[in-house]
């Protein structure tokens, strides 16, 4: 039967278990309780460093001889604990905290899943609402922050690859129709951001997807891989009822929608809840709505702020501030740059800076309800707001028309 004995270093009563608590000679001594004492018993026998002086670099030192950095994290450590040292093929691997062990033993259940892209659909099915600019400014901006950005080109005008004065024989046309690995497609736009761009053939791609097996979900199954690879991928969609954009939600998980402030662009808010609600019922994929985005505000006509009014009493908290008309904004594609780069100091760049901070500050919203289909909306006309996790309220009742 084993008996007790004392640590040599804290003098701590145990009964020795493992190999490395025992003197290498079979003798005497000395014992070791744990590992770390094992080290710091080593580091005092070393010759003392001069330059050691000090208490953290007394502790490196303990940690240098014991010979240990993280083969995950790289971090320098002394040992503590049995668990930290992994018997491998390649001989004895240290980690540092159990952490790391999850990461470092293979097939382990418990290891972290990688963290997967943010993806967001620039929508609305009527022309000329900014969704463009707000795709660009959105997926500049966000890159501006450190994140890593993937911004998608959806609409046959190509009108991405314009703005930010990006050229490629390869476009979106490919990656659905042709089936080319999405790395093979990027364009390095600017710093922390990469797009892939589309052209006139785009048109042709949707005829392709008619036949396609799945149809709805073969962008879903392209891009798959970049999810792991980017913070936050930016859909910029075509104005359209398309299965483009189809594709496009199915591979959401949320929707940011311009509108610019007149009466006709209200009238299509509508139908985009119907199409969300048709993803989210027939593809059986939920898409939140991230936000409601006026844009081409004019605060000296009544109607800009007619539409405002009536999108925050349909939405509520979910409509962001306006974009306000800005001659920057429409001049920066012609110079190939983003708002942010052409005149930081601009109205335009402050009004899509607003919209970078609300789609950080709200990070990825729980998706705890579905959009109402819209019958069912006008059979709430005493709920007139919208819901965080969804839309809900009658349009009517708040100044919308149907």
């Amino acid at each position: 039967m084993a008996s007790w004995v004392s640590c040599s270093v804290c003098e701590k009563r145990f009964v020795p278990r493992f190999s490395y608590q025992r003197p290498s000679d079979g003798g005497g001594g000395p014992f070791f309780c744990s590992i770390g004492c094992k080290g710091r018993h080593a580091a005092q026998a070393a010759p003392e460093s001069p330059q050691a002086s000090t208490i953290h670099e007394r502790t490196r030192a303990a940690g240098a001889a014991a010979g240990r950095h993280c083969v995950v994290c790289g971090r320098e450590f002394a040992l503590e604990y049995a668990y930290q040292v992994l018997q491998t093929k390649a001989g004895p691997k240290a980690v540092c905290s159990t952490a790391c062990r999850k990461v470092a033993v293979p097939g382990n259940s418990e290891a972290p899943e990688p963290q997967k892209a943010r993806v967001i659909a620039v929508l609305n099915q009527k022309g000329g609402t900014g969704k463009t600019t707000t795709a660009v400014s959105l997926a500049a901006g966000l890159a501006l922050r450190g994140q890593r950005v993937l911004i998608v080109d959806l609409d046959a005008q190509g009108n991405v690859a314009v703005s930010l004065g990006l050229q490629s024989r390869r476009t979106v046309y490919h990656l659905l129709v042709d089936g080319t690995p999405y790395d093979q497609l990027l364009v390095r736009a600017r710093a922390n951001l990469d797009a892939i761009v589309a052209d006139q053939s785009l048109a042709a791609a949707e005829l392709d997807l008619v036949s396609a097996r799945d149809r709805s979900r073969v962008l879903r199954g392209r891009l798959e891989p970049a999810l792991t690879r980017y913070d936050c991928i930016v859909l910029d969609c075509g104005p359209s009822l398309s299965l483009l954009n189809q594709n496009a939600l199915t591979l959401a998980g949320e929707v940011l929608i311009p509108v610019s402030c007149d009466y006709l662009a209200l009238v299509g808010v509508r139908q985009i809840l119907r199409t969300l609600q048709h993803v989210q019922d027939v593809l059986l994929h939920e898409v939140e709505v991230l936000g409601v985005l006026p844009t081409l505000f004019d605060a000296r006509n009544r109607i800009s702020h007619q539409a405002v009014e009536a999108l925050r009493g349909y939405f509520g908290e979910q409509v962001l501030p306006p974009v306000r008309i800005n001659a920057k904004l429409k001049e920066a594609p012609s110079h190939k740059q983003t708002i942010f780069e052409y005149a930081p100091d601009s109205h335009g760049a402050a009004d899509y800076q607003q919209v970078v901070d609300w789609v950080s500050d709200r990070g990825r919203p729980a998706r705890s309800g579905a959009a109402p289909k819209p019958a069912e909306a006008e059979a709430e006309p005493s709920e007139p707001r919208a819901a965080r996790a969804g839309v809900s309220g009658n349009p009517r009742s708040a100044g919308a028309p149907s």
